[in-house]
């Protein structure tokens, strides 16, 4: 039950956002993000395609394309409860809307190896100071995020989206870094 509180408080915080403000936050921790990635050297990256209220991600998408990364997203699978990344090289012609009502690679977009990922960028609803995150309760990056144990893990969140306690499970995987508008938070 805590779990739901606290998700459901941060989500309605986080949707309380404007839009203008939004923009300009999520402004704020891609341009941070974008010159940790070059300072790292990660040359492919998983992100999430944002929707709703979430840290907006299309521009980072953009900006990761023009510095020649490989970059892809994850189709979600709804029947098997998975997540496959999947390369994205033109978002104009590649993308569709999954039923969820996110963006994601169309089928003709090659699958990565999870072998090959180095970075992943994931969503939340809630993050806490050792890593743990909340979604919205369906596992799918849990899940993924079990077989991907070589890859840096970061989570994108608006500060009001840190919470003290997610109330973490077993199954659930921490990320290493928070982004927010204040900056990185080291986990």
């Amino acid at each position: 039950m805590e779990r739901e509180r606290v998700r459901a408080e941060t989500l309605q915080c986080r949707d309380g956002l404007a839009q203008e403000v939004r923009t300009t936050l999520s402004r704020r921790i891609i341009n941070s993000l974008v010159s940790w990635i070059q300072n790292e050297g990660f040359d492919t990256v998983m992100l999430y395609l944002s929707m709703k209220s979430e840290v907006e991600t299309l521009g980072l998408l953009d900006i990761l394309l023009h510095q020649e990364k490989i970059v892809c997203a994850p189709v979600v699978d709804t029947y098997q409860l998975e997540l496959t990344p999947r390369q994205i090289r033109d978002p104009k012609t590649e993308l569709v809307q999954h039923p969820y009502g996110l963006l994601e690679p169309n089928a003709t977009c090659p699958i990565v190896p999870i072998s090959q990922l180095q970075l992943i960028i994931v969503p939340g609803i809630a993050f806490d100071a050792t890593g743990y995150r909340l979604g919205y309760g369906k596992g799918f990056y849990d899940r993924f995020l079990a077989k991907c144990r070589d890859a840096v893990r970061v989570g994108l969140a608006y500060q009001l989206q840190i919470v003290e306690d997610t109330s973490p499970q077993t199954w659930d995987i921490p990320v290493h870094y928070i982004f927010t508008e204040n900056g990185k938070i080291t986990i």
